[in-house]
Protein backbone atom coordinates (compact mmCIF):
# COMPACT_ATOMS: atom_id res chain seq x y z
CA UNK A 1 0.00 0.00 0.00
CA UNK A 2 1.55 3.51 -1.15
CA UNK A 3 1.06 6.49 -0.02
CA UNK A 4 2.23 9.53 -1.15
CA UNK A 5 2.25 12.74 0.94
CA UNK A 6 3.37 16.13 -0.60
CA UNK A 7 3.82 19.65 1.20
CA UNK A 8 3.18 23.17 -1.11
CA UNK A 9 4.54 26.02 0.14
CA UNK A 10 2.25 29.14 -1.26
CA UNK A 11 3.60 32.61 -1.40
CA UNK A 12 0.08 34.38 -0.69
CA UNK A 13 0.39 38.40 -1.02
CA UNK A 14 -1.65 41.32 1.55
CA UNK A 15 -4.93 41.65 1.33
CA UNK A 16 -6.69 38.22 1.39
CA UNK A 17 -9.15 36.63 3.16
CA UNK A 18 -11.44 33.39 3.91
CA UNK A 19 -14.24 34.31 5.52
CA UNK A 20 -16.39 33.42 8.05
CA UNK A 21 -19.93 34.33 9.44
CA UNK A 22 -19.57 37.44 11.93
CA UNK A 23 -20.64 36.30 15.74
CA UNK A 24 -18.77 37.81 18.23
CA UNK A 25 -19.13 41.42 16.49
CA UNK A 26 -22.24 43.07 15.36
CA UNK A 27 -20.27 45.81 13.62
CA UNK A 28 -18.48 43.68 11.56
CA UNK A 29 -19.87 42.36 7.92
CA UNK A 30 -17.49 39.35 6.68
CA UNK A 31 -14.97 38.12 9.06
CA UNK A 32 -12.04 35.93 8.88
CA UNK A 33 -11.06 32.33 9.85
CA UNK A 34 -9.06 31.43 12.56
CA UNK A 35 -7.15 28.71 13.53
CA UNK A 36 -6.85 27.53 17.58
CA UNK A 37 -3.69 29.79 17.93
CA UNK A 38 -6.27 32.72 16.26
CA UNK A 39 -3.79 32.95 12.90
CA UNK A 40 -5.66 33.35 10.12
CA UNK A 41 -6.48 30.06 8.77
CA UNK A 42 -7.18 28.88 4.81
CA UNK A 43 -9.34 25.08 5.45
CA UNK A 44 -8.62 22.50 2.39
CA UNK A 45 -12.27 22.99 0.81
CA UNK A 46 -10.53 26.48 0.29
CA UNK A 47 -7.95 25.25 -1.63
CA UNK A 48 -9.48 21.69 -3.10
CA UNK A 49 -11.79 24.30 -5.24
CA UNK A 50 -9.04 26.28 -6.81
CA UNK A 51 -7.09 22.92 -7.66
CA UNK A 52 -9.71 20.77 -9.17
CA UNK A 53 -10.13 24.21 -11.30
CA UNK A 54 -6.91 23.79 -12.07
CA UNK A 55 -6.76 20.37 -13.16
CA UNK A 56 -10.27 20.92 -15.21
CA UNK A 57 -8.16 23.54 -17.10
CA UNK A 58 -5.27 21.00 -17.45
CA UNK A 59 -7.52 18.73 -18.65
CA UNK A 60 -9.45 20.75 -21.19
CA UNK A 61 -5.95 21.71 -22.91
CA UNK A 62 -4.30 18.65 -22.76
CA UNK A 63 -7.11 16.03 -23.31
CA UNK A 64 -6.66 14.33 -19.98
CA UNK A 65 -8.81 13.58 -16.95
CA UNK A 66 -6.82 14.64 -13.77
CA UNK A 67 -9.78 16.26 -12.68
CA UNK A 68 -11.66 12.88 -12.17
CA UNK A 69 -8.57 10.74 -11.20
CA UNK A 70 -7.11 12.93 -8.63
CA UNK A 71 -10.30 15.04 -6.97
CA UNK A 72 -13.21 12.15 -7.28
CA UNK A 73 -16.06 12.14 -9.38
CA UNK A 74 -18.39 15.67 -9.77
CA UNK A 75 -21.38 15.32 -7.45
CA UNK A 76 -23.78 12.80 -9.53
CA UNK A 77 -26.26 14.35 -11.60
CA UNK A 78 -29.04 11.76 -10.26
CA UNK A 79 -30.12 10.13 -7.12
CA UNK A 80 -28.50 6.77 -6.98
CA UNK A 81 -25.40 7.34 -9.28
CA UNK A 82 -22.26 6.18 -8.18
CA UNK A 83 -19.08 8.23 -7.36
CA UNK A 84 -15.57 7.57 -6.54
CA UNK A 85 -14.01 9.76 -3.49
CA UNK A 86 -11.40 12.09 -4.11
CA UNK A 87 -8.23 9.77 -3.72
CA UNK A 88 -5.79 13.12 -2.93
CA UNK A 89 -6.30 14.91 0.52
CA UNK A 90 -5.87 18.13 2.04
CA UNK A 91 -4.90 17.46 5.21
CA UNK A 92 -4.39 20.82 6.30
CA UNK A 93 -2.56 24.17 6.28
CA UNK A 94 -0.45 26.69 8.12
CA UNK A 95 -0.29 29.97 7.55
CA UNK A 96 3.41 32.09 8.68
CA UNK A 97 3.54 36.18 8.17
CA UNK A 98 6.15 37.56 6.63
CA UNK A 99 8.99 39.08 9.52
CA UNK A 100 8.68 42.20 10.24
CA UNK A 101 4.60 42.93 9.50
CA UNK A 102 3.39 45.13 11.69
CA UNK A 103 -0.06 44.51 11.58
CA UNK A 104 -1.47 40.75 10.84
CA UNK A 105 -4.86 41.64 10.29
CA UNK A 106 -7.06 44.51 9.91
CA UNK A 107 -11.21 45.88 9.08
CA UNK A 108 -11.59 47.74 6.15
CA UNK A 109 -14.68 49.33 5.17
CA UNK A 110 -16.57 49.60 1.40
CA UNK A 111 -19.40 50.93 0.13
CA UNK A 112 -20.93 50.72 -3.28
CA UNK A 113 -21.94 53.25 -5.81
CA UNK A 114 -24.95 54.53 -6.79
CA UNK A 115 -25.18 53.87 -10.52
CA UNK A 116 -27.87 56.43 -10.97
CA UNK A 117 -26.41 59.08 -8.79
CA UNK A 118 -22.99 58.11 -9.21
CA UNK A 119 -22.61 58.57 -5.16
CA UNK A 120 -22.04 55.94 -2.63
CA UNK A 121 -25.34 54.27 -1.95
CA UNK A 122 -27.09 54.18 1.39
CA UNK A 123 -27.09 51.62 3.90
CA UNK A 124 -24.44 49.93 1.29
CA UNK A 125 -21.60 50.37 3.58
CA UNK A 126 -19.97 47.07 4.80
CA UNK A 127 -16.88 46.43 7.12
CA UNK A 128 -14.60 43.17 5.99
CA UNK A 129 -11.79 41.88 8.30
CA UNK A 130 -8.69 40.61 6.40
CA UNK A 131 -5.19 39.78 6.05
CA UNK A 132 -3.18 42.88 6.31
CA UNK A 133 0.53 41.18 5.82
CA UNK A 134 1.73 38.78 2.94
CA UNK A 135 3.58 35.38 4.12
CA UNK A 136 3.60 31.66 3.30
CA UNK A 137 0.82 29.66 3.38
CA UNK A 138 2.03 25.77 3.87
CA UNK A 139 -0.46 22.89 2.75
CA UNK A 140 -0.46 19.54 3.41
CA UNK A 141 -1.44 16.85 1.33
CA UNK A 142 -1.74 13.15 0.79
CA UNK A 143 -2.38 11.03 -2.13
CA UNK A 144 -3.73 7.12 -1.76
CA UNK A 145 -1.58 5.51 -4.28
CA UNK A 146 1.99 6.43 -6.52
CA UNK A 147 1.75 9.73 -8.03
CA UNK A 148 3.09 9.65 -12.06
CA UNK A 149 5.47 12.29 -13.41
CA UNK A 150 2.65 13.97 -15.38
CA UNK A 151 0.44 13.83 -12.22
CA UNK A 152 3.11 15.78 -10.21
CA UNK A 153 4.21 17.74 -13.38
CA UNK A 154 0.43 19.06 -13.48
CA UNK A 155 0.20 20.04 -9.88
CA UNK A 156 3.36 21.35 -10.34
CA UNK A 157 1.71 23.80 -12.76
CA UNK A 158 -0.85 24.79 -10.51
CA UNK A 159 -1.29 28.69 -9.32
CA UNK A 160 -3.56 28.91 -6.00
CA UNK A 161 -6.08 31.70 -5.39
CA UNK A 162 -6.65 31.94 -1.96
CA UNK A 163 -10.42 33.03 -0.56
CA UNK A 164 -12.57 35.67 -1.58
CA UNK A 165 -12.63 39.07 -3.70
CA UNK A 166 -10.43 37.77 -6.09
CA UNK A 167 -11.16 40.25 -9.04
CA UNK A 168 -10.22 43.65 -6.97
CA UNK A 169 -6.71 42.25 -5.86
CA UNK A 170 -7.72 40.13 -3.19
CA UNK A 171 -6.26 35.96 -2.65
CA UNK A 172 -3.29 36.66 -4.99
CA UNK A 173 -0.80 33.88 -4.60
CA UNK A 174 2.04 31.50 -6.03
CA UNK A 175 3.08 28.44 -5.79
CA UNK A 176 7.00 28.84 -4.59
CA UNK A 177 7.85 25.33 -4.16
CA UNK A 178 6.37 21.44 -4.13
CA UNK A 179 8.21 18.42 -2.80
CA UNK A 180 6.80 15.07 -2.70
CA UNK A 181 7.75 11.41 -1.29
CA UNK A 182 5.95 8.16 -0.54
CA UNK A 183 5.69 5.55 2.22
CA UNK A 184 4.71 1.56 2.41
CA UNK A 185 3.71 0.92 6.18
CA UNK A 186 3.64 -2.34 4.85
CA UNK A 187 7.30 -2.23 5.00
CA UNK A 188 9.62 -2.59 8.15
CA UNK A 189 11.04 0.93 7.31
CA UNK A 190 7.63 2.41 6.60
CA UNK A 191 5.99 1.35 9.48
CA UNK A 192 8.96 2.49 11.38
CA UNK A 193 7.86 6.24 9.87
CA UNK A 194 4.89 5.92 10.15
CA UNK A 195 4.79 5.07 13.98
CA UNK A 196 7.39 7.49 15.23
CA UNK A 197 6.04 10.36 13.23
CA UNK A 198 2.39 11.70 13.69
CA UNK A 199 0.73 15.07 12.07
CA UNK A 200 3.13 17.47 9.69
CA UNK A 201 6.06 15.67 11.13
CA UNK A 202 5.40 12.39 9.13
CA UNK A 203 4.22 14.73 6.03
CA UNK A 204 8.01 16.50 6.77
CA UNK A 205 9.59 13.08 7.08
CA UNK A 206 7.92 11.36 3.75
CA UNK A 207 7.70 14.54 0.96
CA UNK A 208 11.77 15.29 0.50
CA UNK A 209 11.94 15.11 -3.29
CA UNK A 210 11.69 19.02 -4.70
CA UNK A 211 9.99 19.46 -7.82
CA UNK A 212 10.23 22.78 -9.31
CA UNK A 213 7.09 24.67 -9.91
CA UNK A 214 6.08 25.97 -13.37
CA UNK A 215 6.60 29.83 -13.65
CA UNK A 216 3.09 31.75 -13.52
CA UNK A 217 2.82 34.20 -16.45
CA UNK A 218 4.41 37.27 -15.50
CA UNK A 219 2.61 39.03 -18.49
CA UNK A 220 -0.50 41.12 -17.33
CA UNK A 221 -3.51 41.80 -19.46
CA UNK A 222 -2.89 45.25 -19.24
CA UNK A 223 -0.48 47.67 -16.70
CA UNK A 224 0.35 51.59 -16.49
CA UNK A 225 1.95 54.11 -14.72
CA UNK A 226 0.11 56.74 -13.47
CA UNK A 227 0.74 60.43 -11.24
CA UNK A 228 -1.09 62.38 -9.06
CA UNK A 229 -2.19 65.59 -10.09
CA UNK A 230 -4.11 66.69 -7.40
CA UNK A 231 -4.97 65.59 -3.85
CA UNK A 232 -6.41 61.94 -3.61
CA UNK A 233 -8.24 60.34 -0.86
CA UNK A 234 -9.71 56.93 -1.36
CA UNK A 235 -10.74 56.93 2.28
CA UNK A 236 -11.03 53.81 4.41
CA UNK A 237 -14.00 54.87 6.31
CA UNK A 238 -14.06 55.01 10.00
CA UNK A 239 -17.38 55.61 12.43
CA UNK A 240 -14.95 58.71 14.22
CA UNK A 241 -12.28 60.66 13.19
CA UNK A 242 -10.48 62.10 10.01
CA UNK A 243 -11.19 60.72 6.84
CA UNK A 244 -7.89 59.09 5.73
CA UNK A 245 -6.03 57.04 2.25
CA UNK A 246 -6.47 53.48 2.85
CA UNK A 247 -3.01 52.83 3.96
CA UNK A 248 -0.83 48.47 4.90
CA UNK A 249 2.21 49.07 7.10
CA UNK A 250 1.82 53.14 6.53
CA UNK A 251 2.10 52.89 3.07
CA UNK A 252 -1.07 54.70 1.32
CA UNK A 253 -2.85 52.37 -1.39
CA UNK A 254 -5.69 52.65 -4.45
CA UNK A 255 -7.72 49.06 -3.33
CA UNK A 256 -8.80 46.67 -6.42
CA UNK A 257 -12.14 47.65 -5.37
CA UNK A 258 -11.52 51.07 -6.08
CA UNK A 259 -10.60 50.72 -9.46
CA UNK A 260 -12.79 48.36 -10.43
CA UNK A 261 -16.02 49.95 -9.09
CA UNK A 262 -14.59 52.87 -11.13
CA UNK A 263 -13.77 51.40 -14.51
CA UNK A 264 -17.07 49.78 -14.69
CA UNK A 265 -18.79 52.70 -13.70
CA UNK A 266 -17.38 54.78 -16.92
CA UNK A 267 -17.65 51.53 -18.78
CA UNK A 268 -21.28 51.13 -18.94
CA UNK A 269 -21.77 54.82 -19.39
CA UNK A 270 -19.49 54.48 -22.54
CA UNK A 271 -21.77 51.66 -23.77
CA UNK A 272 -24.79 53.24 -23.34
CA UNK A 273 -23.34 56.49 -24.99
CA UNK A 274 -22.62 54.28 -27.70
CA UNK A 275 -25.55 51.54 -28.46
CA UNK A 276 -28.17 53.09 -26.18
CA UNK A 277 -29.61 53.39 -22.56
CA UNK A 278 -30.65 49.49 -22.48
CA UNK A 279 -27.18 48.20 -23.44
CA UNK A 280 -25.16 48.52 -20.05
CA UNK A 281 -26.34 47.37 -16.80
CA UNK A 282 -28.45 49.73 -14.37
CA UNK A 283 -29.54 47.34 -11.56
CA UNK A 284 -27.09 47.85 -8.62
CA UNK A 285 -26.91 44.25 -8.23
CA UNK A 286 -26.48 43.28 -11.76
CA UNK A 287 -28.96 41.96 -14.60
CA UNK A 288 -26.34 39.13 -15.34
CA UNK A 289 -26.82 39.50 -19.21
CA UNK A 290 -25.60 43.27 -20.23
CA UNK A 291 -21.67 43.31 -21.50
CA UNK A 292 -20.61 44.88 -18.44
CA UNK A 293 -22.28 42.20 -16.36
CA UNK A 294 -20.35 39.71 -18.77
CA UNK A 295 -16.61 41.13 -18.28
CA UNK A 296 -17.17 42.67 -14.73
CA UNK A 297 -19.08 40.07 -13.33
CA UNK A 298 -22.59 40.22 -11.21
CA UNK A 299 -23.89 38.32 -8.05
CA UNK A 300 -24.07 34.66 -9.80
CA UNK A 301 -20.91 35.21 -11.62
CA UNK A 302 -17.23 36.46 -10.63
CA UNK A 303 -15.59 38.87 -13.38
CA UNK A 304 -12.96 37.93 -16.39
CA UNK A 305 -10.82 40.95 -15.27
CA UNK A 306 -8.77 41.17 -11.97
CA UNK A 307 -7.93 44.29 -10.38
CA UNK A 308 -4.45 44.99 -8.31
CA UNK A 309 -4.31 46.93 -5.86
CA UNK A 310 -1.68 50.09 -6.41
CA UNK A 311 0.56 51.49 -3.87
CA UNK A 312 1.20 54.85 -4.14
CA UNK A 313 5.43 55.22 -4.14
CA UNK A 314 6.47 58.56 -2.87
CA UNK A 315 3.54 59.92 -1.54
CA UNK A 316 3.20 63.11 0.85
CA UNK A 317 0.23 63.19 3.50
CA UNK A 318 0.42 67.19 4.53
CA UNK A 319 -1.61 67.66 8.03
CA UNK A 320 -5.33 66.66 8.29
CA UNK A 321 -7.25 69.69 6.57
CA UNK A 322 -10.18 70.88 8.25
CA UNK A 323 -13.91 71.51 6.64
CA UNK A 324 -16.97 72.60 6.94
CA UNK A 325 -20.49 72.20 5.56
CA UNK A 326 -22.35 75.62 4.66
CA UNK A 327 -25.84 75.94 6.18
CA UNK A 328 -27.95 76.94 3.11
CA UNK A 329 -30.63 79.09 4.62
CA UNK A 330 -28.06 81.16 6.25
CA UNK A 331 -25.02 81.07 4.53
CA UNK A 332 -22.96 80.40 7.50
CA UNK A 333 -20.82 77.23 8.70
CA UNK A 334 -23.43 74.61 9.50
CA UNK A 335 -23.27 73.56 13.02
CA UNK A 336 -22.06 69.77 13.93
CA UNK A 337 -20.69 69.63 11.00
CA UNK A 338 -16.93 70.02 10.97
CA UNK A 339 -14.86 67.20 9.36
CA UNK A 340 -11.46 66.53 8.66
CA UNK A 341 -9.70 64.76 5.61
CA UNK A 342 -5.81 64.24 5.17
CA UNK A 343 -5.59 63.34 1.59
CA UNK A 344 -2.02 62.21 -0.49
CA UNK A 345 -0.99 64.77 -2.58
CA UNK A 346 1.84 63.89 -4.80
CA UNK A 347 3.16 60.22 -5.67
CA UNK A 348 3.18 58.04 -7.85
CA UNK A 349 1.13 54.45 -8.93
CA UNK A 350 0.92 51.47 -11.30
CA UNK A 351 -2.40 50.24 -12.03
CA UNK A 352 -2.60 46.64 -13.10
CA UNK A 353 -4.82 44.44 -14.63
CA UNK A 354 -4.64 40.20 -15.26
CA UNK A 355 -7.42 38.47 -17.06
CA UNK A 356 -9.25 35.00 -15.27
CA UNK A 357 -10.15 33.91 -18.48
CA UNK A 358 -10.80 34.77 -22.45
CA UNK A 359 -11.81 38.23 -22.48
CA UNK A 360 -13.87 39.62 -25.45
CA UNK A 361 -12.06 42.09 -28.12
CA UNK A 362 -14.26 44.74 -27.36
CA UNK A 363 -13.06 44.89 -23.63
CA UNK A 364 -9.62 46.17 -24.27
CA UNK A 365 -10.63 49.36 -26.43
CA UNK A 366 -13.60 50.26 -23.65
CA UNK A 367 -10.59 49.81 -21.26
CA UNK A 368 -8.66 52.26 -23.20
CA UNK A 369 -11.06 54.51 -23.34
CA UNK A 370 -11.75 54.95 -19.52
CA UNK A 371 -7.73 55.05 -19.14
CA UNK A 372 -7.99 58.11 -21.77
CA UNK A 373 -11.13 59.23 -19.84
CA UNK A 374 -9.04 59.44 -16.38
CA UNK A 375 -5.87 61.05 -18.12
CA UNK A 376 -7.90 64.00 -19.80
CA UNK A 377 -10.08 64.76 -16.81
CA UNK A 378 -13.79 63.09 -17.22
CA UNK A 379 -13.60 61.38 -14.61
CA UNK A 380 -11.48 60.74 -11.30
CA UNK A 381 -10.64 58.18 -8.72
CA UNK A 382 -11.60 58.29 -4.84
CA UNK A 383 -13.75 61.16 -2.99
CA UNK A 384 -14.54 64.93 -3.87
CA UNK A 385 -14.05 64.41 -7.54
CA UNK A 386 -16.39 67.43 -8.20
CA UNK A 387 -14.00 69.48 -5.85
CA UNK A 388 -10.72 68.97 -7.80
CA UNK A 389 -9.52 65.53 -6.14
CA UNK A 390 -8.59 62.38 -7.82
CA UNK A 391 -7.11 63.67 -10.89
CA UNK A 392 -4.92 61.72 -12.10
CA UNK A 393 -2.29 61.84 -15.24
CA UNK A 394 -1.01 58.71 -17.36
CA UNK A 395 2.98 58.43 -18.23
CA UNK A 396 1.51 57.24 -21.52
CA UNK A 397 -2.04 58.21 -22.53
CA UNK A 398 -3.54 56.06 -25.12
CA UNK A 399 -5.80 56.70 -28.47
CA UNK A 400 -7.74 54.32 -28.92
CA UNK A 401 -9.71 53.32 -31.97
CA UNK A 402 -14.25 53.69 -31.40
CA UNK A 403 -15.99 50.84 -29.87
CA UNK A 404 -17.34 47.86 -31.43
CA UNK A 405 -19.64 45.21 -30.34
CA UNK A 406 -20.54 43.20 -33.19
CA UNK A 407 -24.11 41.78 -31.67
CA UNK A 408 -24.77 45.12 -30.83
CA UNK A 409 -23.99 47.10 -33.97
CA UNK A 410 -27.27 47.92 -36.02
CA UNK A 411 -28.49 45.93 -38.82
CA UNK A 412 -27.47 47.64 -42.10
CA UNK A 413 -30.58 48.17 -44.19
CA UNK A 414 -31.85 46.18 -46.82
CA UNK A 415 -32.47 48.61 -50.11
CA UNK A 416 -35.40 47.35 -52.14
CA UNK A 417 -34.97 46.77 -56.02
CA UNK A 418 -34.62 50.15 -58.16
CA UNK A 419 -38.16 51.29 -59.84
Amino acid sequence: MIITFLIAEITVEPGWAVGAVPIEDPTLDRDLLHDTDGRPWVPGSALAGSLRAHLRRHDTRHGTTLDTTLMGSRPPAHHGDTTDPSPLWILGTHFTPDPGSETLTEIVGQTAIDRHRGTARPNSLRYSHTVATGGTLTAYLRHDGPLTNDHLHALAAWQPAIGRDRTTGGGQARLRALRHGSIDPTTPDGMRTWLTHTGPALVEAVATHPITPTPPPTRPWLDVDLHLVDALLVGDPRPTGAATARARDNQPFVPGSAWKGLFRSRAEYILRSRYGPDTACRQQTGCGTCPTCDLFGHQGRRGRLVFHDSPILDAQRPPARTHVAIDRVTGGAHDGLLYQTTPVTTGRLHLRIDALTDIPDWAHTVIQHVLRDLHDGLIGLGSRTTRGMGTLRLDTPPTPDPVTITNLEPTPRTEGPAR
